[in-house]
């Protein structure tokens, strides 16, 4: 136990020095992890220095209390996004959902969580990516974690090949944000090491919203309820699109847990066409 001690404390101390957030949590992680792994401290401390994210080397981010499996492919989950997901629970429940659509899933980790709280039955999951390897991650966290097959997992942009996107559906969004001049501002160990496909949104950071709702508003009946995250620098932005688009709409703006502009959620309220 003394030795695990000054093991936490002589990391913790060298985290501290290079400004590596969350300092004291990440030491104990890393005690474990080398005693578990017979890893040398030298090349795990060495990796942090040079900004590389403790999650990619551990191999797994905390999620809803779940243990994602995360790679150089895929975003690390944030604290923030665990939002959606009991939110999105409770709306299913209260507005009759019965198919929930997660798009650019990356780890999977929200459609997943939900899928585990939900359960099956009346429930319809679908999930998709423009990246086959992120699929690959979302797959085997589903396998690791859900009894028995739950999600369909479609490869495609946004949501072109999704079918049946009807008044029962709840669309979930956490797309690419980030406008490219502030993305190329952001911490060594994101702009380095997270894929840049699931951060940088173009230059207004709402090249992938708006290609969203081109693609629902191309559908004949639309989903009841959309519900996505976004970037508080372009919070307000982001409102005037979907007002653009869906004017019918009834839209409700949700901080995070740091009291930030972060989630739109949105009732479309929109006529059936054709």
């Amino acid at each position: 136990m003394n030795s695990n001690l000054s093991a936490i404390y002589r990391i913790n101390k060298f985290l501290s020095s290079i400004n590596y957030p969350d300092a004291y949590r990440i030491s104990r992680e890393i005690v474990d992890y080398l005693a578990s792994n017979k890893k040398r401290s030298e090349s795990v401390l060495k990796k942090l220095a040079q900004g590389y994210p403790w999650e990619y080397i551990q191999g797994y981010a905390m999620f809803c209390n779940h243990k994602f499996k995360v790679t150089k492919d895929t975003l690390i989950p944030r604290i923030e996004t665990e939002q959606i997901v009991y939110d999105c629970v409770r709306l299913i429940r209260e507005n009759n959902i019965t198919n929930i659509i997660d798009v650019g899933t990356g780890s999977g980790c929200i459609i997943i969580s939900i899928a585990s709280i939900l359960g099956s039955s009346p429930y319809s999951f679908i999930a998709t990516d423009i990246s086959s390897k992120a699929l690959d991650i979302a797959k085997f966290n589903e396998k690791t974690m859900l009894k028995s097959k739950k999600i369909k997992w479609i490869e495609n942009n946004l949501i072109e090949k999704v079918p049946n996107i009807t008044s029962d559906t709840l669309v979930i969004a956490n797309l690419p944000y980030i406008p490219t001049q502030q993305y190329s501002k952001l911490d060594r160990s994101v702009l380095q090491y997270e894929p840049k496909i699931a951060l940088d949104g173009g230059s207004d950071g709402l090249t992938y919203y708006k290609g969203l709702f081109k693609q629902l508003l191309s559908n004949k009946s639309f989903p009841k309820l959309i519900y996505i995250e976004t970037e508080s620098a372009i919070f307000d932005n982001t409102k005037q699109l979907i007002q653009r688009c869906f004017p019918n709409a009834d839209i409700y703006e949700i901080l995070d847990c740091f009291e930030r502009k972060r989630f739109l959620k949105i009732f479309t309220n929109q006529p059936r066409q054709g």
